[in-house]
């Protein structure tokens, strides 16, 4: 749908976008992944399939798109080959299956070589209801979709990952960072948790480029945080999220490891400011108000 003209956030660059603009747009020469494989988790509808879309016009050598449902995916795999040359591949596994992914990496290695970036875009919401009487099984599937699954596709990726400049990038929420909201109690908390492995994962390995962003509010017909919540707020154009991960990717956007970042910010706004926003730690998960400056008693 096309993005509205109001904006109902706080902001952090002055200009804010909702669609696709000429510094991430996919066909930017700038933003080429050409020689590159791309593997999309959740890649066969919503989101993931228009990420997957602008990596193919991007000019990727592959794109890999993994997801549960063998019908869906093929049916994205038509719709990406008619797209651009790139190599299209796709593989039915559930993120939260270690051995399914583990596959999908390995067969991808022999088919198309090292895998250069991931997207990591499966994710799960569970119905938004107060935690005291929410379906057990339902709410903790967040976590086991939303931590355990991204934990797990990064540590597939691992053996099988690129020597050039191989980026790993994690399409999270703003519900990560928002107050607490009632209903909420499954899916937020997942996502600041994965939103801390994000950041955990970055000191680990700081020879690999590891982030994460929301993607905007947006209208798919795969069931969103927007639509599952009803939450009554203007909607983004998915064609932003989409050119957003593919800048992530480019080597403009090298300085963002660790960050979290919306894709409605300007890029060369971001990128004029990336020396004050790491000496300030900023976009970063932390405590809001601490450290205080006091002077500080210890007593034993």
């Amino acid at each position: 749908m096309a993005p509205e003209p109001t904006w109902e956030w706080p902001g952090y660059t002055k200009v804010i976008h909702r669609s696709v603009y000429s510094a991430i747009d996919p066909t930017n020469p700038d933003n080429s992944t050409a020689g590159k494989v791309v593997v999309v988790t959740g890649g066969g509808a919503g989101v993931g399939a228009e990420i997957a879309r602008s990596f193919v016009r991007s000019g990727s050598k592959a794109v890999v798109i993994l997801g549960r449902r063998e019908s869906v995916l093929s049916a994205a795999k038509k719709e990406l080959e008619a797209l651009g040359s790139s190599k299209i591949l796709t593989y039915a596994a559930d993120v939260v299956d270690e051995a399914g992914l583990n596959k999908a990496f390995t067969t991808t290695e022999e088919a198309v070589g090292k895998v250069d970036i991931v997207v990591a875009c499966a994710g799960f919401m569970p119905e938004v209801v107060p935690a005291a009487i929410a379906e057990i099984g339902d709410w903790w599937k967040a976590f086991e979709v939303n931590v355990r699954g991204l934990l797990l596709t990064f540590r597939a990726w691992m053996p099988h990952k690129s020597n050039s400049t191989p980026s790993f990038m994690y399409v999270n929420a703003a519900g990560a960072h928002f107050a607490p909201v009632p209903g909420l109690s499954g899916y937020s908390p997942s996502k600041i948790a994965a939103a801390s492995l994000i950041g955990h994962l970055q000191a680990e390995n700081p020879d690999l480029h590891i982030t994460n962003f929301h993607p905007g509010i947006l209208e798919t017909p795969v069931p969103s945080m927007a639509t599952k919540s009803q939450f009554a707020v203007t909607r983004d154009d998915i064609s932003l999220p989409a050119g957003f991960a593919v800048w992530l990717a480019s080597p403009a956007a090298a300085w963002t490891g660790g960050k979290f970042l919306w894709a409605h910010w300007d890029v060369d706004e971001l990128t004029a400011m990336k020396n004050e926003i790491a000496q300030g730690n900023e976009l970063v998960m932390t405590l809001n108000g601490w450290p205080k400056q006091v002077d500080v008693v210890v007593k034993a």
